[in-house]
């Protein structure tokens, strides 16, 4: 089996690659809950200003300079800072509990994340394992029209 790559050197080769470009990463998924398998590959989000719109050039933009590196078996998630704050989502609410932050010099992530763990205090939701996966619950079902913003909850 082939060695995992040291994070540190794929967070030194996208700083290398995007300059000031890169706000954020962090390592999610199940490296970062400490369950990965023999197969489980490296799950990484991205926040990075003026990432192509187009997604194969946006693709090409930060898996290049991975492969440059000789860093191949890692999956990344880019967002710019608008596409990671114009909703929260369902991976908002995993990477809250999970996600292990690798760069983040101005606390643009850490701040977020912060953000959306009161979120899920707020609106009383759960996470839980099954034969599926992690799953979110509520602890009490909201009415319906429930809505969770990066305002807060509105049940």
């Amino acid at each position: 089996m082939e060695e995992p790559t040291p994070l540190s050197q794929v967070v030194e080769a996208l700083i290398a690659a995007l300059g000031s470009d890169l706000v954020a990463l962090a390592l999610f998924g199940s490296q970062a809950r400490g369950e990965a398998g023999e197969d489980s590959d490296v799950d990484l989000l991205l926040i990075a200003r003026s990432l192509p719109q187009n997604p194969f050039e946006r693709r090409r933009r930060v898996q290049e300079p991975l492969l440059e590196a000789g860093i191949p078996s890692v999956s990344v998630l880019a967002r710019t800072p608008e596409e990671f704050t114009a909703d929260v989502t369902p991976l908002h609410l995993d990477l809250a509990v999970d996600a292990v932050i690798l760069y983040d010099p101005e606390g643009f992530l850490a701040e977020r994340l912060e953000r959306v763990r009161q979120l899920i205090q707020e609106a009383g939701l759960v996470r839980r394992r099954t034969a599926h996966g992690w799953v979110w619950w509520w602890r009490e079902q909201p009415r319906p029209g429930w809505s969770l913003t990066w305002e807060g909850f509105r049940p």
